[in-house]
């Protein structure tokens, strides 16, 4: 009798780990990280260039024993429940981890999932916060639209008068003005939870944009580089958004570089394979391939505060408010993206993570 023909499909085993919503990473047998997946990258808060290379603890923070365990090569296998670690500079969290051998190399298969009731108050704590951000951005709408109308309204009198230099810097004052009320406007629903208008943009446009707003203001000491690839596809975004983000990351690391010596800030794109996100909104996983990173050479954001950087009123400001990166991460996760922060040698990086326009090949630059 012949045993029938097996309809089960081939699967590609790389793409398979690389989309695995658990955090999978493999560690030899001194402990040293070989292969992250998108899970991992997105709990450690850190780039898998980061994290390759390095010994596990040096990325993951946990009790002495299971560092033990992990560090003895004759330990192939552990389970704890509940297991408290510390990552990506963050506050500690709790998960469920488990080490399996992979094959007879010595090799080690590490998975970490966080433990439910962890689940749980890490989405209500991302609630509190945007909720948080968008009552505050609500009290303040009214008191700043006011005096917007009567700046454009000057700048729009200056004009008039203008020379073609002067010409330049009013109209970009009126685009500004009209940016940012339609911001308010948009910032007025924060509470109510409704999503931003999202469609195929050419992320040059807002970078452009971004770019000449921060450097009208001038900072002294500050030098700028850009690294774009030319090459990227449109982004699923909103115009105004992406200019708010960028406005907001490019004034803060200016501001941090008052006074610094030999201060840079660079602002970069790329195309990023591997990155994917479920935001829990019934559409699985989906891929955040465009990069947009804010980087600068100055001393680094204080340990204490690294892992509540986006968080309402958190601030290293003076005078500041503390919205600025709560706001940030608010507008990267209504256009289904991710804001992070990573510290990477001598340089500070925000990177913000959006999806693709589905369907459009078109190119930016």
């Amino acid at each position: 009798m012949t045993a029938p023909t097996s309809s089960i499909p081939a699967f590609d085993h790389d793409e398979l780990i690389q989309s695995h919503p658990v955090a999978t990473l493999l560690i030899d047998r001194n402990g040293v990280l070989l292969f992250v997946n998108a899970a991992a990258e997105q709990l450690c808060n850190t780039g898998r260039s980061a994290m390759i290379g390095r010994v596990i603890h040096d990325v993951i923070a946990m009790d002495r024993g299971c560092r033990k365990r992990m560090q003895d090569p004759t330990t192939s296998a552990l389970f704890a429940h509940r297991a408290e670690i510390s990552v990506g500079g963050r506050r500690s969290i709790f998960v469920d981890m488990q080490m399996a051998p992979l094959g007879a190399s010595g090799h080690r298969v590490l998975a970490l999932q966080p433990s439910q009731s962890e689940t749980e108050l890490m989405g209500g704590a991302i609630g509190r916060s945007g909720r948080a951000a968008g009552a505050a951005a609500s009290m303040l709408a009214h008191e700043i639209k006011n005096p917007l109308a009567g700046i454009k309204g000057a700048a729009q009198l200056l004009a008039r008068k203008a020379d073609p230099d002067g010409e330049r810097f009013t109209s970009l004052i009126c685009a500004e003005v009209d940016r940012i009320t339609n911001l308010i406007d948009q910032m007025e629903h924060f509470s109510r939870g409704q999503p931003i208008s999202c469609a195929g943009i050419n992320l040059y446009q807002p970078i452009h944009q971004a770019m000449e707003t921060v450097r009208a203001r001038q900072f002294p000491g500050v030098r700028f580089a850009e690294d774009y690839d030319p090459s990227l596809p449109l982004v699923h975004g909103n115009h105004d958004a992406v200019v708010q983000i960028l406005i907001n990351l490019l004034t803060n690391a200016c501001e941090v570089l008052s006074g610094w010596n030999d201060g840079v800030v660079r602002l970069t794109t790329a195309y990023r394979h591997g990155l994917s996100i479920d935001n829990g909104d019934g559409r699985g996983r989906i891929a955040l391939p465009i990069e947009v990173s804010v980087s600068d050479n100055g001393p680094g954001v204080p340990a204490d505060i690294r892992g509540d950087l986006f968080a309402p009123f958190v601030t290293t400001k003076r005078d500041g408010r503390g919205l600025g990166l709560a706001l940030v991460a608010k507008l990267a996760r209504d256009m289904g993206g991710t804001a992070q922060h990573v510290r990477d040698g001598d340089w500070t990086r925000f990177r913000v993570h959006l999806p693709a326009s589905d369907g459009v090949t078109g190119r930016g630059g």
